[in-house]
């Protein structure tokens, strides 16, 4: 199956029923866009790790300790838990550490995937921009030609006119 389950159609989904329904048996992941649930990170647009069962019984000031529900839950919710961590109890130096260096990742990551379509955006302009350039050129090349060749034509005509003109005079 190489569709994401997210994009799969009706005819694709009964064509493939075995498949789904192995990697849904036991899911490990959930997709943070339309909810869809999979064991299989690869099939999913965006995909989130369910926390284990332990994790979840937990009250949600406990949960933040358990490694995965931080990439489970999105990031206002983590916002909130921190703050509510910050008024029951103080946070340890490593807490801290471990909140900044995951909120630097996901600012590191979505500034790098701004920063990379930013640059392919600038580049396609710029390519563009060449072709346009290149096509003015060519065009003045031609247009170039066009006004020696009218230059010439123009100078012959008035040759003949002038040995027309002496001409009629006698």
């Amino acid at each position: 199956m190489t569709k994401r389950l997210c994009k799969l159609n009706r005819r694709d989904i009964s064509d493939n029923l075995g498949d789904i329904h192995r990697l849904v048996a036991e899911p490990k992941f959930l997709c943070r866009s339309c909810s869809r649930s999979s064991a299989d990170k690869s099939t999913l647009c965006k995909p989130a790790a369910i926390p284990p069962a332990s994790c979840q019984s937990k009250p949600l000031s406990e949960q933040q300790q358990c490694g995965v529900l931080a990439e489970a839950l999105p990031i206002t919710t983590t916002s909130k838990l921190s703050k509510a961590a910050n008024k029951a109890e103080p946070k340890s130096a490593t807490d801290v550490q471990m909140a900044e260096e995951l909120s630097l990742d996901t600012i590191d990551k979505k500034s790098m995937k701004r920063a990379k379509k930013a640059l392919k955006a600038q580049k396609k302009a710029q390519k563009k921009l060449r072709k346009v350039l290149k096509k003015s050129q060519k065009l003045l090349r031609k247009q170039s030609k066009l006004e020696h060749k009218y230059q010439l034509a123009a100078a012959t005509v008035e040759k003949q006119v002038m040995k027309v003109q002496p001409e009629q005079l006698h």
